[in-house]
């Protein structure tokens, strides 16, 4: 029986899950990897580190499965997009990459806001202006680590990182390229105009193919357990690949992701932007389409912080009863009445995404007093995330888009009373 295998890299780790021709899961292995944070403003990651756990994670699910290496037609990658690393002409990284939700780059977009113009971007690249996508964070390199920008032989993002160690070849995809604020979203090519204009040298990236296309196969001693030759697909970026997969190709679907962020994607046969660039348009992992797009940087984010910081008796009794924190924190939620009692919660601990696109914003608990609980809080984070995906939701409807249909995904659809206050936002 011919499979296929899935790797998909996410902000906080790696999976691996082979498919049978029947498109049945034969099974998965799962592996998380740290981010580094060396200031409140950065959030970095090893690069290393995702090859590592992907190998590792690849042997295990053949280990589990006991499948035949050369059964397996074609791998294919997805992953966190936007995040950027610098390599050498071996595809070994030069420095820590940076993440997407790293915000160090406010200076490197006023430069581009200024050089070059948010509308001539927008209408180029289909994005606004901001530290969130690429473009900046190689110019963060360019203007304060000269010596490694000049040394890079590329600057890839997450896939392109992985098929480069699987195939020996330097490429990424159109859904991904169109996140780098670099890249001509109509001509489906890297736009001259956004790289003049930012001085980025185009050599430094690299060739970019639709989605689907053959990237390369798997070279003799990569050491993923995989059979060399086999094929190495281009993927897509993980929000365009969770849209294929909910079924949003076509008009009146929208998928909402509560993974890290919240991503809002809704489908479209042509390039489709705002007349006040609030959300975004990017390539589709189907060719030749689109998504348009809201990116909201905190969700499980949140939920995890509050874990962390405040959730040590949750995390205790979890343990004892063998759930997850995650249940436990659910239950204290349910305790707390629909608006917290009081407790407003503004999401923004890494700068607000869309529609507001602004760096400096900070996350506020409002209304806080001697009578809350815990309960209340994770409730308020609960009830501040749902309000601004239906904030989003509003824009898109004003943009003409038909959203009669929410396609939930991502971790936080698995808590019932999260699902519940989206729904009655």
């Amino acid at each position: 029986m011919t499979n296929v295998m899935a790797l998909d890299l996410g902000t906080t780790g790696t999976r691996a899950v082979l498919f049978n021709d029947k498109g049945e899961m034969k099974g998965s292995a799962y592996k998380e990897w740290a981010s580094f944070f060396p200031s409140p403003a950065e959030v970095e990651q090893d690069a290393a580190a995702w090859w590592s756990a992907t190998r590792e994670m690849i042997v295990e699910v053949l280990k589990k499965t006991k499948v035949d290496p050369r059964d397996i037609k074609a791998v294919a990658v997805t992953n966190q997009r936007e995040t950027i690393v610098p390599v050498d002409k071996e595809g070994n990284p030069l420095a820590n990459a940076i993440v997407w939700q790293d915000r160090r780059t406010t200076k490197e977009c006023d430069f581009i806001r200024n050089k070059i113009g948010k509308e001539k971007v927008y209408k180029i690249a289909g994005l606004t202006i901001d530290p969130y996508f690429s473009a900046s964070k190689i110019l963060w390199f360019k203007n304060n680590r000269p010596e490694i920008y000049n040394k890079a032989a590329k600057f890839l993002l997450v896939h392109d990182f992985i098929v480069k160690k699987l195939t020996g070849k330097f490429i990424t995809d159109h859904s991904n390229a169109s996140r780098t604020m670099l890249f001509d979203i109509t001509k489906r090519k890297w736009s001259d105009e956004l790289l003049a204009g930012t001085g980025i040298d185009g050599a430094k990236l690299p060739d970019a193919l639709p989605p689907g296309k053959v990237a390369g196969n798997v070279l003799p001693g990569a050491g993923t357990g995989l059979d060399p030759g086999t094929i190495v697909v281009a993927g897509a970026g993980d929000q365009q690949c969770a849209a294929l997969g909910v079924g949003v190709t076509e008009k009146g679907r929208v998928k909402c992701t509560m993974g890290t962020g919240t991503f809002l994607l809704a489908y479209s046969a042509d390039v489709k932007l705002d007349p006040t660039t609030r959300a975004l348009c990017s390539c589709a992992a189907i060719e030749n389409s689109y998504v348009v797009e809201a990116s909201m940087f905190s969700t499980g984010s949140l939920l995890r912080w509050a874990r962390d910081t405040l959730g040590h008796a949750e995390c205790d009794e979890a343990a004892a009863i063998n759930q997850s924190p995650y249940q436990v924190i659910d239950k204290k939620a349910e305790t707390s009445p629909v608006g917290a009692k009081g407790l407003l919660f503004l999401p923004f601990i890494v700068g607000a995404g869309a529609p507001y696109w602004n760096p400096d914003a900070r996350g506020t608990l409002f209304g806080l007093a001697a009578g809350h609980q815990r309960g209340d809080i994770y409730r308020s984070i609960m009830e501040g995330t749902s309000f601004d995906v239906k904030k989003n939701l509003d824009v898109f409807k004003e943009m003409g888009l038909d959203t009669r249909e929410l396609r939930l995904t991502g971790g936080g659809s698995r808590s019932q009373i999260w699902s519940k206050i989206l729904a009655d936002a």
